[in-house]
Parts: structure tokens; sequence; C-alpha cells
């Protein structure tokens, strides 16, 4: 069978389709407009990230550098009520704008690593409106998420360009660090504020998730437009922007259940940031969505068949329309992978419980009937294939009644 590339880590193939998609994987005081964050009297700069408080440890930096530090920062929504739970310590480079960007970085991830498994934590942006709605845009590197919320945040309240933080119950958690802005092709990246920007300031009211939106930037000019986007569509572009994952209690179901409830995901088609403003302004505008109920939760399938083709360990797995089943697994670099499968790969999938290549087929025609060639066992064998190099299920020693069909596999 053949597989062609229909997007950056998807694999599809045409009979019958297997997709594949790969991700690596994880009280408060407002400052009003302007208000520049000040260090303590021993130079340490405590900043809200996630809803956890970070420590910057500036004791080693000038003066200058120290005011430059706090400024860029000026934004972050910090508390003298929270303990920090990690101190990052900045470590100067030539230009002091590269200095800043790598406490962003320390902090980032000091911010990840403390809230792994208590919250969905997304790589993306997020503005929100006056009633504390938010609309998240995750999307990869260089889909234009700071440009874009430099832009969306003169309109809107800027939540952050990073990292968003949502619980249990749909409420986001802000991450209001500097932005990294190219003024022009000539000159390197500057760390800027939001107040710097003239970006506008949370509302009082609490930050509650309201739409989540998926990036996809045109290399060439094209008009902005939004568009429902399928449920497994979503899963496989946002599972991937996802930290720490795997460490949270039914992984594909906290996504999932965060999509349904907003009434599903939109994908945001665009190439230049200011064309999209009308179309965030009537998202925010629409009445709340109704909530999907598309999927259903599956038991992990942990145990591993002694002989014959068996499944792989998985984290968990979700079934999409009773026809496509979303499967996450950890890979053997300890990294998360999330699998979509359909086709003929779900009957298979669950047939795989130390069964012989035959069996495998039986359980095709079951399930899908005899193919119009009549070629069920070539069919299968593709989709086996794929199965077996995505990691999802494999062939141990001892499969009984393999015959000349399976043999590929002996």
């Amino acid at each position: 069978m053949r597989f062609t590339p229909i997007a950056e880590g998807v694999l599809e193939d045409t009979r019958p389709r297997v997709s594949v998609r790969l991700s690596a994987v994880p009280a408060r005081e407002r400052h009003g407009e302007g208000h520049m964050t000040t260090f303590t009297g021993d130079h340490h700069l405590d900043v809200d990230a996630l809803g956890v408080s970070i420590r910057i440890d500036g004791s080693g930096l000038p003066p200058l550098d120290l005011g430059q530090l706090t400024e860029a920062w000026s934004g972050a929504r910090s508390s003298s009520e929270l303990a920090p739970v990690a101190t990052v310590t900045p470590r100067p480079r030539f230009h002091f704008d590269d200095t800043v960007a790598d406490v962003t970085t320390q902090v980032t991830l000091a911010a990840l690593a403390a809230r792994r498994g208590e919250i969905w934590m997304v790589h993306a942006g997020a503005v929100a409106d006056e009633h504390g709605r938010v609309v998240m845009f995750s999307g990869r590197s260089g889909m234009g998420k700071t440009t874009l919320m430099s832009r969306l945040a003169r309109e809107f309240a800027y939540v952050t360009d990073e990292s968003v933080g949502v619980d249990a119950r749909g409420g986001v958690l802000p991450y209001r660090k500097p932005l990294s802005i190219i003024d022009d092709a000539a000159r390197a990246k500057r760390q800027a504020s939001p107040a710097g920007l003239g970006l506008r300031e949370l509302p009082d009211a609490p930050l509650r998730l309201h739409a989540i939106v998926v990036l996809d930037r045109a290399e060439i000019d094209t008009p902005a437009r939004l568009e429902p986007l399928d449920i497994a569509d979503a899963l496989g572009a946002i599972a991937p922007q996802c930290s720490y994952l795997s460490e949270l209690d039914a992984p594909l179901r906290t996504i999932v259940g965060h999509i349904e409830g907003v009434g599903g995901a939109l994908r945001l088609r665009y190439r230049e940031a200011e064309d999209t403003v009308a179309l965030v302004r009537a998202v925010f505008a629409a009445p709340p969505r109704t909530p999907l109920a598309s999927t259903a939760p599956q038991t992990p399938i942990r145990e591993a068949a002694a002989r014959g083709f068996g499944r792989t360990p998985v984290l968990d797995v979700l079934s999409i329309d009773g026809d496509r089943l979303v499967l996450l697994r950890r890979s053997a670099e300890d990294e998360t992978a999330v699998h979509i499968i359909d086709g003929v790969g779900p009957a298979l999938w669950w047939a795989a419980d130390g069964v012989s290549f035959d069996e495998l087929v039986a359980a095709a025609v079951r399930r899908h009937g005899i193919p119009a060639d009549g070629d069920a066992a070539s069919a299968v064998r593709s989709a086996v294939e794929a199965l077996c190099a995505a990691g999802l299920i494999e062939e141990r020693p001892g499969a009984e009644g393999a015959g000349e069909s399976g043999r590929r596999f002996g």
C-alpha cells in the first residue's frame, strides 16, 4: 500500500486508510496599564505564569539591566500571596534582549513543569473580552501567534502568546510574558512588555475558555476565513502542541472534552493578522456554541498478547463517530504520539489480541465485508503493515495459522 504525505506528521493511504499524527511530548494582584512590576529588596522578581509564581533572581545583573528586565515583565500577573515554586537565574548574553528571551524560556519551562499533570497546557496564544471569555489560538511554530496576538490584543485583552493553561472546568490561567518582536527585517528580536506594545489588560471577570481555534497561516496572500474543524483533525493539530499530555488523567478525553465543551474547534486560514480582527469579533459576539458529543471513551489496552499479532500498550483510546479510533501511546524515545486510524484500522487493532494474520482478515471481513476486487487479504496486509510501522500492533513469535497470506510478517 502506498502512502502519500498530506500534512506534516500525517500519512494517508487510499485503501484502507490509516492516518498517523505524531506529537512530541508539557487571589491575584492586578497591575494597571503601564504599571511596572518591581524587584524586591533582594533583587528578586516574582512573576505569575499559568497560575503559579516563578522567581527571577536578578541579583547578578547591573541596575540598568534590572530595570529593563523589570519593564519587559511588567505585564506579568504577580501575587505576593503565591510562594514561588521555582527560581530561575538570568544567564547574560551579548545582547540583553537575548538574556530576557532566555529568562522567558526558563520561566516557561519551570511553569510547565510545576503544573504537569494538573491542567491542560497548550502551546498557543489567547485573547479575552471584557466578560472574561477567552479565544485560544493553537498552532505550531511559524503560524504567527505572536504577530496575531500583538494585533488582536490591541482590541481584546492579552492573555498570552506562548502557553495557555486550562483547568478541568474550563477556567483559563494566563501567562502574560514579554513578546518577542521584530521591528524590521534588519534588526534582531526585542523583548517587549504588553504595555509597551499598547496591549490591553485582563478584565476583572474570571477567564473562561470560549473558543478553540487552530491556526493555518497561508504562505501566499489569501482572504481570512474561519471554518469548523473535524474533531479528529482538531486532535491531530492540537495534541502535538500540548505539554506533558501523557501525565494527565485520560489525556485524549481531556482535550476532546474541552473541544466539545465549546461546540467544536475552528480553523483560521489567514495570511495577515489585520484581516482576522473582524472574524475574531464575530467569534466573541456569537452566543456559546452547543456542546458536542461525538466521541466515546474506550478502556485503554495495556496487556500485550504473548503470541501472534497483538496491540502495543496505549495510554488512552477514543472512538470518534463509531468508525475512527484515536490512540495515545508512548514511543520508544519516551515521547507521546497521537495516532488516528480509520478504514479497516480500528477493526484490526481491536482484533489484534494474539491472533494470526488469517484471523485478522476474518475480523476485517466481518466488520466491512469483502472488498469489490475480492482480495481482502491484500487490503488487510497493507493496513497491518501501516499499523506495525506506526508501532500500534506487532507480530510476536508463535502466530498459528498465518499461512502464505501472512508470510510478510513471519
